[in-house]
């Protein structure tokens, strides 16, 4: 699994990287959703910040770009032990 250093995620940290996996990887809309097998217009609306997804569809995304969801390390460090 990769790991994807983002710069749009501050907010929205899973959408967010989301986003930049799909933009750093060169793919289109179709080509992303055709991987993950869901709607075009899904990811479509996703890039363009129209709508957000739904948890199945972020899991299949993140298969299908080889990512794996795990914490920040600064933002870990920044809560301190007992977070």
């Amino acid at each position: 699994m990769e790991r994807v250093e983002t710069t749009s995620a501050t907010k929205e940290p899973v959408s967010g990287a989301l986003r930049d996996a799909i933009r750093h990887r060169g793919l289109t809309a179709y080509t992303a959703a055709k991987r993950a097998r869901v709607s075009v217009d899904a990811i479509q609306r996703f890039l363009n910040r129209q709508r957000g997804l739904t948890l199945t569809t972020v899991d299949k995304l993140a298969v299908a770009l080889g990512l794996k969801l795990c914490p920040d390390e600064k933002t870990a460090d920044q809560r301190g032990p007992d977070a």
